[in-house]
Parts: C-alpha cells; sequence; structure tokens
C-alpha cells in the first residue's frame, strides 16, 4: 500500500518569491484549491490555500509570507502510517525533495476503511457516505461573473455564519454550497441535502427533527434521527427553502438561534452543531412583504449571500462548458475522438437557456450520442429547434393547467360560501396551500 499507487500526479505549484496579485489571478482561472511552493531550485517548501491567497488581509505582498511549511510524505511510505492533519491534500516528495503529486484524503478513505489510523470523525463520514462531491473545480466557466463567484464562495467558506444562495432553477446552487463546505474546515464532516419542497407538509418536521418511539402512528420502533443529527459538525444545504411552510420556517429559526432540536415526540432539546447553507428560485423579499416567509427567518438565512448568475449572464463561458461536457460524456461513451464546430459554437450562445446550466448539459448529453461527440451546427440547430417548440407547449399546458385550478378553486368558494376550511378540505390540500393559491391566483 505504497503512497505511488495512490498519488495524484497532477498539482500546481509556484516559487516562494512570486507575487500573491500573480497568484490571485493563477487560482482564480485555474480554480486551484492549493499550490505546493517550491524554490529556485524546484525542492519543495510547503503548501499555499488558495483561501489564504484570496482573502489575505494583511498587506503581504509575495508567497513567501503567508505559505505553510506543511510535512510532505516520502513517495515510497506506506499509506496506513499517513495521520489525518486536518488538511484534504498532502504534498508527496521524491528523495530530492522534489515535488512528484499530492494525496487526497478522501480519496485514500476507502484504501484505510479497514485500518485505525485516521482520526474516527474521518471514518464515521466514510460509513454514512455523506460528504460533498462537488468541490470548486467542477464551477467551469472564467469570465468575470464566474470569477466573482468563486471568489465570494472562498470567503464564504473561511466563516461559520448561515449563507443564502440565490439563483434560477438549473444555475447550480447545489454545487455551489458543496463547494463552500468543501472548502471550509467541515470538509470532513457529514454533508446533508433535504429539498424543502420535494418533502410534504406533514412529513418534513420528521425528516429533519427525527421522531422518538410512539411519537405518531406507525412511527419505528426506536425512533430515528433526522437529518439535523446526522449533519451534527458538518453542514445541511436546505434546498428551496422558500416553498417551506410558515410553522416549519419558525422551528428552523429555532436551530438557527439555539443550535438545538426538538424531535417529533421528544422531550428534551438535543445540541446541534450545524451549518446551514440555504438555496431558493424564489424571491425572498417579495414573499415576505407577501406574508410567505418570515422577516426574521429571511435576515437570519441572508448574512451571506450569493446570487449565481443564469447562464444568460456568462455567456461567454459557453465554449469552455461545453467541451468540459463533450469531453466527460464522450469518456463515458467510449468515444476517443470528439470536437465542436465553432458556428455550433455561437449558435448555442445565440439561445435564451431558460433551464441554465442543468439544461445545457443535457443538452450537450443528447448531442454527443446523436453525433458520437462530433457536434456539428446542423446538430445543435435540430435540438434546439425542438427543444423551443417543446418548451412552447410546456408553457401553453401550464397555462391552461392554471387557469383550470383557478376556476376550480372559485367554484368551491361559491359553493361553501368563502368556508376556505371546506374548501381545503375538498381540495385535499392545507389550509397554507390553499391561502397560497388564491394570493398567486388574485381571488378575493
Amino acid at each position: 500500500m505504497k503512497v505511488k499507487t495512490y498519488m495524484d500526479c497532477f498539482f500546481d505549484e509556484c516559487v516562494v518569491s512570486d507575487s500573491l496579485v500573480t497568484i490571485r489571478k493563477y487560482i482564480l482561472e485555474n480554480r486551484s484549491a492549493y499550490l505546493i511552493v517550491v524554490d529556485r531550485t524546484g525542492a519543495y517548501i510547503g503548501l499555499l490555500s488558495s483561501l489564504d491567497v484570496i482573502t489575505d488581509l494583511s498587506g503581504a505582498a509575495h508567497v513567501s509570507d503567508i505559505y505553510e511549511a506543511v510535512t510532505p510524505v516520502d513517495e515510497n511510505m506506506d499509506i496506513r502510517k499517513i495521520k489525518d492533519g486536518g488538511l484534504d491534500i498532502i504534498p508527496v516528495i521524491n528523495e530530492k525533495r522534489f515535488p512528484v503529486g499530492v494525496l487526497r484524503l478522501k480519496n485514500i478513505l476507502p484504501a484505510l476503511k479497514h485500518f485505525g489510523d485516521l482520526d474516527s470523525g474521518s471514518k464515521k463520514m466514510y460509513r454514512k457516505n455523506l460528504s460533498a462531491k462537488y468541490t470548486i473545480d467542477n464551477l467551469i466557466g472564467s469570465s468575470a461573473a464566474m470569477n466573482r463567484l468563486k471568489e465570494t464562495i472562498i470567503r464564504a467558506a473561511t466563516i461559520r455564519s448561515t449563507v443564502l444562495i440565490l439563483g434560477e432553477t438549473g444555475v447550480g446552487k447545489e454545487l455551489v454550497a458543496q463547494s463552500i463546505a468543501n472548502l471550509s474546515n467541515r470538509r470532513f464532516k457529514p454533508f446533508v441535502r433535504i429539498n424543502c419542497a420535494a418533502i410534504p407538509e406533514n412529513l418534513l418536521e420528521s425528516e429533519l427533527f427525527g421522531y422518538e418511539e410512539g411519537a405518531y402512528t406507525g412511527a419505528g420502533k426506536g425512533g430515528n434521527i433526522g437529518k439535523f443529527e446526522l449533519a451534527d459538525g458538518g453542514t445541511m444545504f436546505m434546498d428551496e427553502i422558500g416553498d417551506m411552510q410558515m410553522i416549519m420556517q419558525s422551528k428552523i429559526l429555532r436551530v438557527l438561534q439555539e443550535g438545538e432540536i426538538e424531535r417529533v415526540g421528544g422531550r428534551y432539546p438535543i445540541a446541534v452543531d450545524v451549518r446551514v447553507i440555504a438555496a431558493t428560485h424564489n424571491d425572498l423579499e417579495k414573499r415576505v412583504e407577501e406574508g410567505l416567509f418570515r422577516r426574521d427567518l429571511f435576515y437570519r438565512l441572508n448574512v451571506i449571500p450569493i446570487i449565481v448568475p443564469p447562464l444568460r449572464e456568462h455567456i461567454e463561458d459557453m465554449e469552455e462548458l461545453v467541451l468540459y461536457y463533450l469531453e466527460g460524456f464522450s469518456k463515458a461513451m467510449g468515444i476517443a475522438r470528439f470536437g465542436v464546430e465553432p458556428e455550433a459554437i455561437e449558435y448555442l450562445r445565440s439561445y435564451h437557456w431558460p433551464g441554465n446550466i442543468r439544461e445545457l448539459k443535457n443538452t450537450v448529453e443528447r448531442l454527443t450520442v446523436m453525433t458520437g461527440g462530433q457536434i456539428t451546427l446542423n446538430s445543435v440547430r435540430s435540438i434546439l429547434d425542438l427543444q423551443e417548440g417543446s418548451l412552447d407547449e410546456e408553457n401553453s399546458l401550464k397555462s391552461n393547467s392554471e387557469m383550470a385550478e383557478r376556476e376550480t378553486i372559485q367554484k368551491y368558494l361559491k359553493r361553501y360560501k368563502g368556508n376556505k376550511n371546506r374548501v381545503a378540505d375538498e381540495l385535499g390540500v392545507s389550509r397554507s396551500t390553499l391561502y397560497n393559491k388564491l394570493k398567486k391566483y388574485q381571488i378575493k
């Protein structure tokens, strides 16, 4: 189990005398989380974190002012002797002290699962398999908008405060959340995700906070812990928090204020140490004004707001994005040669991308399958024209569906003379859901 077997030979390095201004630009362009620091002869000296470079406020001018003298490992060392020093990257050197690669701790955890060399927290994370998958390296694009986003992510990772990620559907809000988690000092702790809009209102509380045995009919024997307890010590990503009902909003506010939860049916509070990263495609300020979202919870969440730009606002990244996805899909499909015509890129830039990055990724996958990895202008036209037609049809169906829903609500309101409890029962929805629809359709 030598280090060489598990070593990643691809790494970025800089010279100890390099200017921090130059290094900042390099980091943002190459999405580097760490750089190996060497002297003029190329011998290893230490490690430089992107966080230190981007957030340095001391007026340091050169790499020599802020690098860390991290102890490297020899390329012939047994990985079972490696100790977890709290870094997710460990430099590897040869007998001449020249850097030859890096070890990424998450990549060697599986090999060490039967040994007791890493700390119990890391092994616990491995068993639960609740780590954040994506890093800032997965944020593709070198436009000004994307570089600003990366800088904000790096700054957000250095502090514990709650983050609120805002952006349209499909822009990659969870990718941003995972990038923050993977750059933070909680990166070896659990990353737990929950979609607040996907879980029925009556189940969300037990899903978040857990329940005690006998708490309700059907509650499992021995009870069950919830997402917040799973995330203890780590990060909780609460997606689509703008769709959460008011009663649950008050319970989330308590968690953020007091740092404790109560299981359904429980008698005592349970302390949890969780950093919350929330996301929504909704305009929360507007929902606050409409009485659909608690103002105090909004302020509590909005400590570090991060707005993820839609694809149309960094369309200059199109070629980089297409080539990135094309390469990934081609390799997965066993396609050795792949490419894209410049005219195809231009046509992709002219499309409005209502589904943002998610739609682009799906489009490139379809194009890869359809063309065998050789994307042409004609293939792009045929796919996008088809998507445009489907979108028009979808919008028409949605419009008809909403019209029918509005008429149904009005019919029941008339039948029950404005008794909203009776109407909600007849429609099989909660009273709060009915109120939301009344406001949506402006029914008085």
